[in-house]
């Protein structure tokens, strides 16, 4: 047996096990059967687990399709960093899905998965706060 190349096409692509991914088609179109994946046994699978053919991942590789990571998002019990509203500082905390605040943190695009990341950010989240303040009422 030959060797797979497939972990190494993945890192090119910028993609681990797992990772979702959309794949943008002709004329910018996202395709609908994603978000895409690498399973344990490096096949492309689409968003139902279906094995997608071959014929796909060679249009991702002559540049006819494109290639496009999802946000980062936080699982479980993973830390994360996001920009607090009152003053702007930096936080992190660990996320929980039963937690309506981080529900929110990631839902408006808050949550980061670096200190780096998230004061990079920080000036934009708080222009974001600053709209959101404007439709509240005294």
């Amino acid at each position: 047996m030959g060797k797979n190349y497939m972990p190494e096409i993945a890192r090119m692509l910028g993609v681990e096990i797992g990772e979702p991914f959309d794949a943008i088609v002709e004329n910018g179109i996202t395709s609908p059967c994603g978000p895409f994946y690498f399973d344990e046994n490096w096949k492309i699978r689409d968003n139902n687990g279906g094995i997608v053919p071959y014929w796909f991942l060679e249009k991702i590789l002559i540049g006819e399709y494109t290639l496009q990571k999802r946000p980062w998002r936080p699982k479980a019990g993973e830390k994360y960093w996001y920009c607090s509203a009152q003053d702007g500082c930096v936080y992190w905390a660990i996320f929980c899905t039963g937690i309506t605040r981080d529900l929110a943190i990631l839902n408006m695009g808050n949550c980061f998965p670096s200190e780096e990341a998230a004061e990079a950010a920080a000036t934009e989240m708080m222009a974001k706060f600053e709209e959101i303040k404007k439709g509240v009422r005294p």
